[in-house]
């Protein structure tokens, strides 16, 4: 039994110098693996804006193919034949959204198809759907065209010359639309081209 006894006595424990040592290096850790919880939290957030915007862009891209011939602000003029006008008269687009905004707050009936787009727009892109960082969140439609206008009749605001095949060129218009989605206060953006014709 007192061997038991003297055992126990030469037996040391640890000292509080050595507890402060190990609870500072795994308090280093904890730190480490918060920063990383952090780090992923932020990427999934900007992961699903992205998702979002991806999703928007090709909402706006799917309704200006399907509705190409629908109706426009002006008596008799094709939708597309107006944003092309439109795009060519000077304007940088055909439909900005420049600063951050709450969505629609118009209640009358739009009477033609552009200003259903516009009002959809506006309440799609709005603060309400996609988070927005700062001025620079802008948001841009434009439409053009684009011919060869050697060719009898063709005037296009974008000349294409190229020859292909045959030194044959192409003398068909082709109505073209980009949409530009800026996030994280201009410093991501999401483009898409797509051609309407």
């Amino acid at each position: 039994m007192t061997g038991i006894f003297n055992k126990k006595k030469s037996e040391k424990g640890m000292t509080l110098l050595e507890a402060l040592v190990s609870t500072a290096i795994i308090g280093i850790g904890f730190v480490a693996i918060f920063q990383m919880v952090n780090y992923s939290i932020q990427s999934i957030d900007v992961s699903g804006e992205r998702t979002k915007t991806s999703y928007l862009v090709g909402m706006v891209a799917e309704d200006m193919i399907s509705e190409k011939k629908a109706t426009s602000p002006t008596k008799d003029v094709k939708l597309m034949d107006f944003l092309v006008t439109g795009a060519n008269s000077g304007k940088a687009s055909v439909w900005k959204m420049g600063t951050c905004n709450n969505g629609t707050s118009k209640t009358d009936t739009p009477t033609n198809a552009w200003d259903r787009k516009v009002r959809k727009y506006e309440d799609r892109f709005s603060k309400r759907r996609i988070k927005c960082k700062g001025n620079k969140d802008q948001k841009f439609l434009k439409v053009f065209d684009i011919c060869n206008n050697q060719a009898t009749g063709n005037s296009c605001a974008y000349n294409n010359v190229q020859k292909y095949d045959n030194d044959t060129g192409i003398y068909d218009k082709w109505y073209l639309g980009k949409v530009e989605v800026n996030m994280n206060n201009g410093s991501k953006k999401k483009y898409l081209y797509f051609q309407i014709h």
